[in-house]
Parts: C-alpha cells; structure tokens; sequence
C-alpha cells in the first residue's frame, strides 16, 4: 500500500522528527528512513534554524530525498540561507556550507494528481511565475533580492505568505510576543476592504472585533474549495487552532513554542480530516 505522509516545519527539532516518523511506521535503516509499505514523506520546508540540530535534520531529509524515501520543497529560511550563499558564502555558517548544492535542488512547491505542496501559499499567479525558474540559478536568486523584481514579490507570498500592514494604533504580537506592523492573512479568502482578528492567520483573539482597512498591496486570489487539496506550513498556527480547513492542511504548529511536530497521513481518494493529522507524543 503505497501513499504519502507530510511533515510541517521542523526547525532544527531531529528528536521530534525522528519520532514522528516513527510513529508514522518509518524504519530506521541503513542510517536513513524507510516505511515498509512504501510510502514516501513530503516535507514542507524550514527544515533549519532555531532549533538544537539543525544539521542533523539536513542529513536526514537529504538522505531520504536522494533514496527517493521523501520529497522536500523549499521554505523560506533554506531560501534565505541561498540569498546569503548567493550575495556572499562567507555569510554562512560552515556547518551548513556542505548542504548548499543540495539545497539548490528543491523545488519552490509541487504538484501530485490529488494535492499541491507550498510552504506557505498556493497563489497562483506567483506560482506561474515561478513555474520554470530553479534555485540553482544563481541569477534568480540574485533578482529575488531586487526589490523592483516580479519575482521578490512571487518568492516572498509563495514561501512567508500575504501579509498587511496593521495600523500603529493597534496592539498586535505574535506567538513570541514580538510586536508587529504588519500580519499574515488567511491567503485563500477574497480579498476583503476591512479586516479584523478572524482575517489574520493564526486567528488573533484580542483584535476579533477590532477593524481596519486592508492597504496591502498584494491581492490575495481566491482558492476555491473545489480545487485540490494544498498542503502547506509555515504559520505558526497554536495547538488548538484548526490545522484542518477544507480543503486547506496547515501543518506548521510552531515547534519552537509547543515541542510538537505535526504530520498527516495522505490517503488517496480522502477528503482532508482531522482524522488523519499527527503529532508527536
């Protein structure tokens, strides 16, 4: 029985993916990871930074990938490990100097009969964009850096999301309690002339009932429940907001906050349930 499982934003965290795949049925073997029924795991990116190991997580994506055990598109912060590389190599850790040439292999999002794969956006003008550039083109990634360049734009929503300025009149922290002047909006809606709390992803609960004009620049297109199902991380979302949304799977949970790691197990022919999500234990 072949399919698919997804593992969300891993940051650095190698005990908890080993774990989760573990409780996926992977088998460690030979020094890697196989699932005995043949499936194949599909991770979504950010696979570095903040957390204890982020090198020994590269080793084991790398060595699934290159076994064709997984797939891995690319996240924002590989994606600006490459803008470094690319702007100046000296710039990069050391321990991460031998992982690059990799790196520049993974594709910005991908495409499967019944699902999409993007680490933070399906939008599709900017997925068109992209379509038939790479990231071992080290002009592009040097125009990714322009800020007049199309291809920024495409980059920054496809890998951070959507995001719109909030008023400095208005209180607003994420998850780290960092204030911010801008947040990330649920990308799959219509574009709306006001916002609040409930427009903002993660939903935030101190602004639900606290309006404000939409002045980003970027439209947001809508995704229809009737295209295919997209999987995606990236928001930071807390345990108890819904990972599940339609047709729409988030897996990012913040592992940094919570120590958790989520994952979904991909059976075909399935409508998206929370039925099918999994975290670490």
């Amino acid at each position: 029985m072949n399919g698919y499982d997804i593992i969300g934003d891993i940051h650095g965290y190698a005990s908890l993916l080993e774990r989760l795949l573990g409780q996926l049925g992977y088998k460690n073997k030979e020094d890697s990871f196989f699932h005995p029924n043949g499936r194949k795991i599909i991770f979504l990116g950010d696979l570095i930074n903040r957390g204890p190991d982020s090198v020994r997580v590269l080793k084991i994506v790398q060595k699934m990938v290159l076994r064709k055990q997984a797939y891995c598109v690319l996240g924002n912060h590989e994606f600006r490990l490459l803008q470094k590389f690319v702007s100046n190599p000296a710039l990069i850790e050391s321990k991460f100097l031998s992982f690059i040439p990799w790196i520049q292999t993974l594709p910005f999002f991908l495409e499967f009969p019944e699902f999409r794969v993007v680490h933070a956006t399906w939008h599709f003008s900017s997925i068109k964009k992209l379509k038939n550039q790479n990231a071992q083109n080290e002009d592009f990634i040097k125009s990714t850096m322009d800020p007049d360049s199309e291809f920024r734009k495409a980059i920054q929503i496809i890998l951070q999301g959507i995001r719109v300025p909030i008023p400095t009149e208005i209180s607003y922290k994420d998850r780290f309690g960092i204030k911010r002047q801008s947040a990330r909006i649920r990308w799959w809606e219509k574009k709306r002339t006001i916002l609040n709390g409930s427009n903002i992803f993660p939903r935030c609960k101190e602004l639900i009932h606290t309006e404000f004009a939409n002045k980003g620049e970027i439209v947001c297109e809508t995704y229809s429940k009737n295209e295919k199902i997209v999987f995606f991380g990236h928001y930071c979302l807390p345990e108890a907001e819904p990972k599940v949304i339609n047709n729409l799977v988030c897996l990012d949970g913040c592992v940094t906050c919570d120590q958790i790691l989520w994952g979904y197990q991909f059976y075909s022919g399935e409508k998206p349930t929370t039925n099918r999500l999994a975290k670490t234990k």
